[in-house]
């Protein structure tokens, strides 16, 4: 079994700045320590990265230490995910936390048109 991956961690300080700089795509994980789901979906994410390594960039924003991200966002349930493209908001995402759905998902999200931020 594949251990907890360490993802990269944004803040409400450096959330912008971060994705800004970070070329192509990328997936910004809404989590929380108490979070059964979000321990599910980061170890699929985990196994996601190692099935794709070189795809996308992916970020944890803890949601209980970054409510101003939440709030801007409207994160009302955990986990949550939102994709980015070239430091622009793409769409929010959903997909069952398994390594192939994320694929696909990801993938779909990408040949639709942006939308945008909440």
């Amino acid at each position: 079994m594949l251990a907890m991956t360490k993802l990269a961690s944004l803040t409400d300080l450096n959330f912008h700045h971060v994705l800004t700089a970070t070329p192509g795509t990328a997936l910004v994980f809404f989590t929380a320590p108490n979070c059964g789901a979000c321990r599910s979906l980061k170890l699929a994410l985990g196994k996601y990265l190692h099935s794709y390594p070189a795809t996308l960039s992916v970020f944890e924003v803890d949601a209980v230490h970054n409510s101003a991200l939440v709030n801007a966002l409207e994160v009302f349930h955990l986990p949550a995910l939102f994709l980015y493209v070239a430091g622009h908001y793409h769409c929010e995402l959903h997909s069952e936390p398994l390594p192939a759905h994320l694929h696909r998902a990801i993938q779909t999200a990408l040949s639709l048109p942006a939308q945008e931020e909440p």
